[in-house]
């Protein structure tokens, strides 16, 4: 009798603990630690290229797939395999490709505006002189102040981001309840 009570056992759902902020912070951490690698890698690769422009559109496409790719083929990026914490769904199985798009849906958004200021920057220096001393009084161009707004905003989608992780009692934070995801450790 013991031994077919065992038996069921091993079939049971898996027991998860959701993930609260510091196992997340290190793996965030992991993650920018790599992703950092990668780009000075890459523009170390890249940096014999005429055209910047190819350098500036990988490094904007390199960490946009790999949140994407890695959490939807293993539902979790390399920092996250390294805790041993994963990204399930709410019905606690790995996350479909919609979960994944709508959790990355902040940060593809601020992605893609920064890599559109870049890019507006990298044609603009096309068309200067870098070493041409223009005054201080040029200081404050559209792209100083959007790049000022665009770093509060982010600040701010941040501190969003910890308040509802924070009070949440499943440890969710918003991207997770915009992607109707959480994450998990295995406690089995």
């Amino acid at each position: 009798m013991e031994q077919m009570e065992n038996l069921l056992n091993e079939f049971e759902e898996p027991q998860y603990s959701y993930v609260g902020f510091w196992s997340r912070f290190g793996a965030l951490l992991i993650d920018g630690i790599i992703l950092v690698t990668v780009a000075y890698f890459l523009r170390l690769s890249l940096a014999e290229l005429e055209n910047s422009l190819v350098l500036l559109v990988v490094t904007a496409i390199v960490p946009l797939f790999y949140n994407l790719f890695l959490e939807y083929k293993y539902g979790a990026t390399l920092g996250k395999m390294l805790l041993k914490i994963k990204i399930v769904n709410y019905e606690l199985q790995p996350p479909t490709i919609s979960n994944v798009v709508l959790r990355n849906i902040i940060y593809i958004g601020l992605q893609l505006i920064s890599f559109a200021v870049e890019l507006n920057s990298y044609f603009k220096s096309q068309s200067s002189d870098p070493y041409e001393f223009t005054g201080f009084n040029n200081f404050f161009t559209p792209e100083v102040v959007i790049g000022i707004i665009y770093g509060v905003c982010v600040f701010v989608i941040y501190i969003i981001e910890l308040v509802f992780l924070l009070n949440d009692p499943k440890c969710r934070a918003l991207h997770d309840r915009i992607g109707k995801t959480y994450v998990v450790k295995s406690i089995m």
